[in-house]
């Protein structure tokens, strides 16, 4: 498995495997002691309703890591490993 910075993941767009526009990774969540990441944290796009989706007190969209199919120029993930709200 190849290792990349958490740095150089922020600001990547977010997108279902469907396609869909999820939005724009803005934070990691780790665990502290595996230094593992457990969920993405993204400001969603303007193409989808956020309210449907676990969030934050900002309205930024939690989601777990191991929804995560790929990581290239954009982070694809398994619209179905969404939690919904």
């Amino acid at each position: 498995m190849t290792k990349i910075e958490g740095k150089a993941l922020l600001a990547r767009n977010v997108v279902s495997d469907r396609g869909t526009v999820i939005g724009r990774l803005i934070d990691l969540s780790m665990e502290t002691r595996s230094g593992k990441i457990t969920m993405l944290v993204v400001k969603p796009s303007n193409e989808i309703d956020a309210r449907m989706f676990k969030t934050n007190e900002y309205g930024e969209i939690y989601v777990p890591f191991n929804a995560v199919k790929a990581i290239k120029d954009v982070i694809i993930i398994n619209e179905s490993g969404l939690p919904r709200a």
